[in-house]
């Protein structure tokens, strides 16, 4: 239960919230009671700005909705935003997490309950309930809105974004495609599209509140400077498990579990480390969302787009040229995309052998594994306030169904595998760097 020290708040949060000033103490988990840390300002001021821009959005684009989804969308647009706009009050007035019908959903929140708040389900609420929980419910209710209208259940307000943070960054993306086009698979090539791969990760329209979100330049030129960023580079792990996989088992096939995180710019990265990779696997998997999440977050569709869309970029004679590729690839099935619901539970990763064994037992047979993004890894360490120096692997408490590497840019204040010291020495340099997008690591386990 929330302390008994109760600062003044801001205008647009409540001010009868008993809040501390502070941020978080070891050993809990994130939540936004503590004013210094970031999921106090992401769920007082980011997730409301977020909602009404979706909402303006819908009312500016009722009609051209309505060319592509029929008038009874179009109609239906005054539903959505009326159930969205009820749906903010709930969240800016710190109004309880509500029960949505979904059982998976419904049972975690009772799980919340006892856990943190005596089993009172009406006690767990925006500002005090765990942070990953509340920011997953926040897109769920999003996607529950536009539930509401049969036309508009498949629609993405998320879509456009998406592209246009791909369009905007065609010029990077085609520096990219003819690095690729024009290198052998050497060790080196590989370790650079590994961290490219990281640092495409700073393209996330989530942390931006949707506004536009772009790579400039060419960022396997930018590699050198941005190593003294690089905070843990365990990746040598990573490689050694993919060699020996081929000399001591030559007759398995090498597969590779790739978690996704962001569509545009980033997975553009990971499609040129996938296109490296496929000298050493045998298959790639890529798992992505079912539903819009986190604004940026890719879904099947946004795969299927990108590389069309690469496919038809005439005047970017690289990026037609590996688009073409990778289309080859997911016709022979060595590339496949795979759907689940859990990347949109609520649940942290290592509830997953629990909350779905099946996606657990999958992801298990893949030879390697690897997580994209801020938000697979908060879920992989459980959004929990470790000490930076708790291992890796104990913060996976259990998680690891096969090895795996976590690619992430720190856009969230928790973390956990670093060396003795470091965090502190980080952070008298820049006070910010866990939410910054400046640093990244790339930390293994198995």
């Amino acid at each position: 239960m929330p302390e008994k020290n109760t600062p003044t708040c801001p205008p647009t949060c409540p001010t009868d919230l008993s809040l501390v000033d502070s941020t978080y103490p070891v050993g809990v988990p994130l939540t936004a009671k503590y004013r210094q840390g970031f999921a106090f300002k992401t769920i007082n001021l980011r997730l409301p700005v977020i909602l009404t821009k979706i909402i303006d959005q819908l009312s500016r684009d009722k009609n051209e909705i309505g060319e592509s989804y029929g008038q009874e969308a179009r109609d239906d647009v005054k539903i959505v935003v009326g159930a969205l706009a009820k749906f903010k009050n709930e969240m800016v007035t710190n109004k309880p997490i509500y029960k949505t019908g979904c059982k998976i959903w419904d049972s975690y929140l009772e799980q919340i309950a006892q856990l943190y708040f005596e089993g009172v389900v009406e006690e767990v609420k925006w500002y005090f309930a765990p942070w990953l929980h509340v920011e997953c419910y926040f897109y769920k209710r999003i996607h529950d809105a536009f539930y509401l209208s049969e036309p508009l259940k498949s629609f993405d307000p998320f879509k456009k974004q998406k592209q246009e943070g791909f369009e905007c960054s065609k010029k990077s993306a085609e520096l990219l495609a003819a690095y690729i086009s024009s290198s052998e698979s050497s060790d080196t090539v590989l370790q650079n599209l590994l961290e490219v791969g990281l640092w495409g990760n700073r393209c996330d329209l989530s942390l931006s509140g949707g506004e536009e979100v772009s790579q400039l330049g060419n960022l396997v030129d930018q590699l050198q400077g941005l190593r003294n960023f690089v905070l843990c580079d365990e990746s040598a792990s990573f490689w050694k498990i993919l060699k020996d996989a081929k000399t001591t088992n030559p007759d398995n096939p090498v597969t590779i579990g790739y978690v996704l995180d962001n569509a545009g710019f980033e997975l553009v990265t990971d499609f040129c480390l996938a296109d490296k990779l496929m000298d050493r696997v045998d298959r790639i998997d890529f798992y992505v969302k079912t539903t819009p999440w986190f604004i940026s977050d890719a879904l099947k569709g946004d795969f299927n787009w990108l590389i069309e869309r690469m496919c038809n970029c005439s005047d970017f004679p690289a990026l037609v040229t590996v688009g073409e590729r990778w289309k080859g690839y997911i016709l022979s099935k060595r590339w496949t995309v795979v759907e689940s619901e859990f990347w949109t539970y609520p649940h942290a990763f290592f509830e997953m052998q629990q909350a779905d064994p099946e996606l657990y037992s999958t992801l298990a047979k893949h030879t390697h594994l690897i997580f994209k993004g801020d938000l697979n890894y908060r879920k992989l360490i459980g959004d929990f306030s470790w000490k930076p120096d708790t291992p890796f692997k104990d913060a996976l408490r259990g998680f690891c169904p096969a090895p795996l590497i976590s690619l992430r840019t720190l856009k969230a204040d928790c973390i956990a595998g670093l060396r003795k010291g470091l965090a502190e020495e980080i952070e008298s340099k820049s006070p910010d760097w866990l939410v910054s997008g400046e640093y990244g690591i790339m930390q293994h386990a198995q």
